[in-house]
């Protein structure tokens, strides 16, 4: 009995073999597999090694899913990535949506996917199912795309594998060159060691169009580009970079463009979308032959009038092809949509049945599905452990060499930088890496300077020292232009109801826009600008007065907030109306606005309406004690590094400035300065608050005309700079930036 009780023991502690645990595992989601890593030491090396990772993708996949996600949600918890399978209800999440309307570009590779932020540009390599990212260095807006001529007007990405080297590579081909020149061709190798910038390919392309809303397909180690027209298909060897040409089918000529994408595991070609009514299919069969075969054709005036409603898009194509019956005699084919519904259709005698909706995705998830057009948000997902590498920061400082070059070139002026990165391919993806930025604008964060503004449209602007009175200064409209303080080395201004973000030092500038309603021409907070420093991320709060009366103080108030790496959301807007004439400020992760004394319920002190970047929260504080403050002209601005509120006194011709001393709104004053002395020159009536010179603490006044710098402590004015007594109605507009290489919207 004793023998025998061991024996049973014995048996029932054998474990399962290795190769059973491993090709049960294979079958489970890449989240799943994740968690098992952390049982212990060799199932993590186990289910790391190489041959895992292929059998899980072989494995994991043997149904196909559908990669999607809404273009608007109603709050910033539901952008999220989504994953479908046919034959299911429920949807899965995968991973967290931090883009600017999502563009899924082409089908997975390896479970990677190549993705496009339309809203604010840049492409991304991602794995849905580990949710790991990495964006394409020098992708949102690359020198050799509308930078000083030469360049090209278009742009065409796609992304490969080469089986014998084991290297993935992003692909690029700039073309339509404004001068005629040929083509240009660069490739970036995602785990190319020290390598982390695009090269110039082993060979060049002939002469294309190709454009950018047509990306490449990667088939048979080729990719292959759509010429512009009917050209023809471009291909690209991703082994050996050299480049050949395939025919395109017999398509009939039509307005809806032509698009390619993988059917089948055959090169597919398709002409139409859900306004032309007909969309043509066709497979390239036979490859070497390069012989096509026209799959089907489907016709939309057959469709009932709900179905043909639905499923109305700027951009239908084919994901998938099912078989069934008989040895596979019945074929269905399954399209997206550009609103991401999924239907289905049955081939048979070269017809088409009517449509059967697999998936509406507004009824799974709380979020808008808005027509995509070119640029679809929905793709086909392939659950996978395959990572994307080292990132192209950690590949750009694993050299030495580099570390010691970016310690002497962060403390030079950005210009400067700028200047030393055309030395060569690695210095410039070293200055341009989030690493080299960040430490340099530590080292220039008291950095600042008076530039003046000579055209705010094309981001124009002017050193002091190189400014002269007969240079272009909006002459006559400074009042117009309005410009915050430097915010992390970003100013935002205002022009002719237009908002801009601008880097004056490295002459980067980027329209700002946000659906919002009527605006007043002279709502001077309208966009405020600050700094989460938990996400590392600049934030824009947008204000706007659907209606405003100051006879009966009635109002109706709203609110946007976006990080520059986000998207707009409508959020509560502010418990009390800001002012419409004061510009606001930042300081310490607040942003800050005057409340209008005008409008709401009346306050017998003033009131200022301050906005947490941090939590997303507004709270109201009690402003300064200026006496007749409803009747006295107010500013407020950043100054010896915390929040003040100017007072205008017009009567005594003297400025009052009041200091925050915490948080809770506590306020003592910091000095007046009295102009009766300094006058005409400066007066109350027309001298602004610029900024506190760190060194010294004097303060930077500006009237439009002149330009000078106040000592608190001595009482004195020392004019840097005037047009003179005859300026007249001409005057400039000045604005303090700081040094810095920040570019907006790049991440």
């Amino acid at each position: 009995m004793a023998n025998q009780q061991d024996d049973g023991n014995s048996s029932s502690s054998q474990s399962l073999p290795d190769d059973v645990v491993t090709e049960i595992l294979a079958y489970l989601p890449a989240k799943s597999v994740g968690r098992l890593r952390c049982v212990s030491r060799s199932w993590h090396a186990m289910l790391s090694t190489a041959l895992f990772v292929k059998l899980h993708l072989r494995r994991a996949n043997d149904k196909p899913k559908i990669f999607f996600s809404p273009t608007k949600c109603d709050s910033d918890k539901d952008y999220q990535f989504y994953a479908w399978q046919p034959g299911c209800a429920a949807v899965t999440k995968l991973m967290r949506n931090d883009f600017s309307r999502p563009a899924v570009l082409a089908r997975p590779l390896h479970g990677l996917v190549l993705l496009r932020c339309v809203g604010e540009g840049g492409y991304f390599l991602c794995n849905p199912s580990t949710g790991e990212v990495r964006p394409l260095p020098d992708s949102r807006a690359p020198l050799k795309l509308g930078s000083r001529p030469p360049y090209y007007f278009q742009v065409v990405y796609g992304f490969g594998h080469c089986s014998a080297s084991h290297e993935y590579k992003a692909v690029r081909i700039f073309s339509d060159e404004m001068d005629g020149a040929a083509p240009s061709c660069e490739v970036f190798i995602l785990n190319g060691g020290t390598l982390a910038y695009w090269r110039p390919a082993a060979s060049q392309p002939p002469m294309c169009v190709l454009e950018e809303k047509n990306p490449a397909v990667f088939l048979h180690g080729q990719l292959h580009f759509l010429y512009q027209g009917d050209g023809g298909i471009l291909t690209f060897d991703v082994g050996d970079e050299t480049f050949g040409w395939l025919p395109q089918p017999p398509c009939p000529p039509r307005k809806a463009p032509l698009r390619m994408t993988e059917l089948d595991g055959c090169l597919c070609v398709f002409r139409g979308d859900g306004y032309s009514r007909r969309c043509h299919v066709w497979l390239l069969r036979d490859y070497a032959a390069q012989r096509w075969e026209k799959l089907c054709c489907i016709d939309q005036t057959v469709w009932p009038e709900p179905e043909r409603m639905l499923l109305r898009s700027g951009w239908i194509a084919p994901l998938g092809i099912f078989y069934s019956g008989d040895n596979g005699s019945q074929k269905k084919i399954v399209f997206g949509t550009g609103t991401c519904v999924v239907f289905m259709v049955d081939l048979y005698d070269g017809g088409m049945l009517l449509p059967e909706i697999l998936f509406k995705p507004h009824q799974s998830i709380a979020g808008d599905f808005d027509d995509t057009y070119n640029y679809p948000a929905i793709g086909i997902f392939q659950e996978s452990l395959v990572t994307l590498g080292i990132s192209t920061e950690d590949t750009v400082f694993s050299s030495p060499v580099t570390k010691a070059w970016s310690d002497v070139l962060k403390w030079l002026p950005a210009r400067s930088v700028l200047q030393a990165s055309l030395v060569s391919r690695e210095w410039r993806a070293m200055v341009t890496t989030d690493r080299f930025i960040r430490s340099h604008a530590a080292v220039h964060a008291r950095s600042t300077r008076v530039m003046f503004v000579s055209d705010p449209i094309v981001g124009s602007f002017t050193d002091l020292e190189d400014h002269h009175v007969n240079q272009p200064h909006l002459l006559g409209n400074r009042g117009l232009f309005r410009c915050s303080q430097p915010c992390h080395g970003l100013n935002l201004g205002s022009w002719n109801l237009r908002d801009y973000l601008y880097n004056p030092t490295t002459r980067y500038r980027e329209s700002v826009h946000v659906e919002v309603f009527e605006r007043d021409a002279s709502f001077a907070g309208r966009i405020a600008l600050g700094y989460d420093y938990e996400i590392d991320d600049h934030v824009m709060v947008s204000l706007d007065y659907e209606k405003k009366n100051m006879e009966t103080r009635y109002y109706n108030l709203h609110c946007h907030v976006r990080s520059l790496r986000g998207s707009w959301d409508l959020v509560n807007p502010p418990p009390r109306p800001v002012a419409i004439d004061v510009m606001p400020a930042y300081s310490n992760g607040k942003i800050y606005w005057v409340v209008e004394p005008k409008l709401g319920p009346c306050s017998a002190v003033s009131q200022l309406v301050a906005f947490n970047t941090w939590d997303r929260e507004f709270e109201v504080l009690q402003g300064p004690p200026c006496s007749n403050f409803a009747r006295r002209r107010v500013s407020i601005v950043e100054l010896y590094d915390t929040i003040c509120m100017a007072c205008y006194d017009e009567d005594k011709n003297a400025i009052d400035i009041w200091r925050m001393k915490d948080d809770d709104g506590a306020w003592c004053v910091e000095c007046r300065i009295e102009l009766e002395e300094f006058s005409p020159e400066y007066s109350s009536q027309r001298t602004t608050l610029l900024s506190s010179d760190p060194v010294d603490g004097r303060i930077l006044l500006n009237t439009g005309w002149s330009l000078g710098y106040y000592d608190p402590k001595a009482a004195t004015l020392e004019t840097i700079y005037t047009v003179g007594e005859g300026g007249g109605d001409f005057g400039f507009c000045p604005v303090i930036v700081q040094d810095s290489l920040v570019r907006p919207f790049m991440k």
